[in-house]
């Protein structure tokens, strides 16, 4: 499962602190600047793709932190953006490896 996460730039330090749990650590989601993802937002998404049960627990803990769910075009276009930019960095890895 896949989810993308936004948050304010004023709320990076609680949510580093989220983000240094060791819930979130063993998780490892992507942290990136909205604009770099195509969004017009000011803030930072964050992608998590994990096991669905994990993917639940995350939303559970997420559930009380400044970070708010994207879903619809917003959310979509997040998701796309982040599979993009996996996908160059496993073909850049394949050019160089393949």
């Amino acid at each position: 499962m896949e989810l993308v996460y936004f948050y304010d730039l004023k709320d990076s330090d609680v949510m580093n602190k989220k983000m240094d749990e060791e819930f979130f650590k063993r998780l490892g989601p992507t942290i990136r600047d909205c604009k770099i993802m195509g969004l017009d937002k000011e803030g930072v998404c964050m992608y998590i793709k994990a096991r669905d049960e994990l993917v639940e627990e995350a939303k559970k803990l997420l559930a009380d932190s400044p970070a708010k769910l994207l879903t619809g075009d917003e959310g979509d276009k997040a998701l796309r953006a982040f599979k993009d930019e996996s996908d160059a960095a496993e073909g850049g890895m394949g050019a160089m490896f393949g």
